[in-house]
Parts: C-alpha cells; structure tokens; sequence
C-alpha cells in the first residue's frame, strides 16, 4: 500500500469514527423530529445541546470528506487539485 493510500485509508478510519458519534446524536435526539417551531423553542437545555452536538458533528463529518477524502481520492488519481476550491 502506498504512502498515499494509507493517508485515505486513515482519513476513511477517522471519519468513520466520527460518523459514529454522528450517528449517537442522531439517536439521543430522534425523538424530536420532524422539530416545529413550537418544539424549538420549548427545547430543554439538555435537548439544545444535543441538537447543538448533532449539528457540530454533521459539520465535522461533511468538513472531514471534503478536506481529507475527496482531495486524497484526487490526489491518488493524480489530478490536479491546487486550483480547486472544497466545493470543487
């Protein structure tokens, strides 16, 4: 296995790690969901910082794929990604 594919497999091994907490969030908080305004704004402190986890943790994962996956996929596919934003 190459230096580079390993970096991959790495960066694959740490997202899943942290989709599994994304997952666990997801869980805690099921209950809530479809969430109505009406709901939003009787949240316990407790459910708040759920729903804050949740979303930290999605941003995390969706950061994570594009910072470390899809740029260690183009670079094992040798492209040239020196001019290409995340969204790219």
């Amino acid at each position: 296995m190459s230096a580079e594919q390993n970096m991959l497999k790495v960066s694959m091994q740490a997202c899943a790690q942290r989709i599994a907490k994304l997952r666990h969030s997801v869980e805690k908080i099921q209950h809530l969901f479809p969430l109505t305004l009406q709901q939003a704004a009787a949240l316990t402190d407790e459910e708040e910082e759920s729903v804050d986890a949740l979303i930290l943790r999605y941003s995390q994962c969706v950061s994570m794929i594009q910072d470390q996956i899809f740029r260690g996929i183009a670079y094992l596919e040798q492209e040239d990604i020196s001019d290409k934003s995340n969204r790219d």
